[in-house]
Formats: structure tokens, C-alpha cells, sequence
């Protein structure tokens, strides 16, 4: 026996062993790949619910912080000498933004386009931040 026909004896031995653990590989491979389908096609169906979950959750976290943080008198519209033009409760300054979050958010779920009304409902997050800076370091 020369050398090619030991080795292609030991490659046919070594295929017919792997072969079982190759093909049930393969089914294993094809029933993840189902699984992601059904999920992804999952996740696709309800986008607008996966998308709005952050901002939903930004919106009440900043709300939060910007009820324990801000004054009882919140300053809006920040002058160039330094006062503000209008002043409201913090209640009032709290719940405006959060309540802008929740039209823009309502908007994205009646728009047949959805990341054009999801982008400005997360720019929308930043007012509490600007109104707790404009409060916090005024001019």
C-alpha cells in the first residue's frame, strides 16, 4: 500500500464518522435560522412599539430628575442681560416637555413613515435637559 491510498482510506474512515455530526450541524443551523426569521419578522412587525420604549423611558427618567432638580419657579426664554421672559411653576415646566414627547411619539404611531417623527420625539428629550441648564448656570 503506498501513501495516497492510506491517507484517502483514513479520509473516507474520518468522512463517514463526521458525516452524522455535519448533517444533524446542518439541521441545527437551518432551525436557528427559522428562529431568527420568526423573530426578526417579529421585531419588524413592531418597530414602533421596540422604537418608542427609550423615549418613553427617557421622558419619565428626565421628568424625575427635573421634578427633585429644578427651582419652584422655572425660568423660560433667557434673555441677553441674563433674566427670563417668562416664568412658570416647575410642575408646568416638567410636564411640558413630557407632554410634547408623548404627541410627537403619538404622531410616529399615526405616521406611515416612522423615523422622521421618531428622530424629533428623541430631540425632543432634550428640553428638559435645556431648561434644567438654563436653570442651573443662567447667564
Amino acid at each position: 500500500m503506498n501513501f495516497l491510498e492510506t491517507v484517502m482510506e483514513k479520509w473516507n474512515t474520518f468522512t463517514a464518522k463526521a458525516r452524522p455530526v455535519l448533517e444533524s450541524a446542518q439541521n441545527v443551523c437551518t432551525e436557528t435560522g427559522r428562529a431568527v426569521k420568526n423573530v426578526s419578522s417579529y421585531v419588524i412587525k413592531m418597530r414602533k412599539i421596540f422604537l418608542a420604549i427609550p423615549v418613553v423611558w427617557g421622558a419619565i427618567y428626565m421628568a424625575i430628575y427635573n421634578e427633585a432638580n429644578l427651582p419652584a419657579i422655572v425660568g423660560l426664554d433667557l434673555q441677553t442681560n441674563g433674566d427670563f421672559g417668562i416664568q412658570v411653576i416647575r410642575e408646568l415646566a416638567v410636564l411640558g416637555p413630557v407632554v410634547i414627547t408623548g404627541v410627537c411619539l403619538l404622531l410616529m404611531f399615526c405616521s406611515r413613515r416612522l423615523l422622521t417623527p421618531w428622530l424629533v420625539s428623541m430631540f425632543s428629550l432634550l428640553l428638559p435637559v435645556i431648561i434644567l441648564i438654563t436653570n442651573t448656570f443662567p447667564a
